[in-house]
């Protein structure tokens, strides 16, 4: 009767040890990443309005918990009365600001609207930034077909939990007038041209 005590004692031991063992050796699951698509646009840029359906179709398949639209307007010109007036028009679905400090756009390097950034909140850097998509080659020029849908493959790729490379491309668009009082006078919408 002591011997089968001690052999249970001793089994029970062990598996203890075989279960703290794997509860050591067991990572949790990572969390989730979470991240933001900056929008930037301007409300006078014909380009940034001619985008509106796109970004609206965009968000509907893939704002959730994970990623968070935002509309920032980088134009000294900008205020509140006119992105209201602009999210109204073209039924904008997700939150506007004014990026009245410029912050956002020096932060990542924006000259033109319309260009987007997807930031990884957990790597803390942009994943991508660059056009929407191909469908403009230069201001006024557009293709009759869309071959190339960077934004929505990068959003795909998140929704798949796939591996994502950050990379960027030459977004098309409308010049940002800077803060600078000498360099204000750049019309809004003068060429700048983008890659194939």
């Amino acid at each position: 009767m002591k011997f089968k005590l001690f052999y249970f004692s001793l089994f029970s031991f062990f598996q203890l040890l075989a279960v703290g063992g794997e509860a050591k050796i067991t990572n949790p699951a990572p969390e989730p990443d979470h991240f933001t698509v900056y929008v930037f646009l301007g409300e006078e840029c014909i380009i940034s309005q001619q985008y509106t359906l796109l970004l609206r179709q965009l968000h509907a398949a893939y704002a959730d918990e994970q990623v968070n639209f935002i509309g920032l307007f980088p134009n000294p010109s900008s205020n509140e009365k006119k992105m209201e007036a602009f999210k109204e028009k073209y039924e904008i679905p997700f939150e506007l600001k004014h990026d009245a400090l410029q912050q956002k756009m020096d932060r990542f390097g924006i000259k033109v609207t319309p260009e987007v950034v997807v930031f990884s909140h957990a790597k803390e850097e942009a994943v991508y930034q660059g056009r929407i998509d191909n469908m403009f080659f230069r201001v006024g020029k557009r293709r009759t077909i869309t071959t190339s849908s960077e934004l929505e493959d990068v959003l795909k790729r998140i929704k798949n939990n796939e591996l994502i490379t950050a990379h960027r491309t030459q977004a098309v668009g409308c010049f940002i007038t800077p803060l600078d009082a000498n360099l204000k006078n750049i019309p809004m919408c003068n060429t700048l041209e983008g890659g194939q």
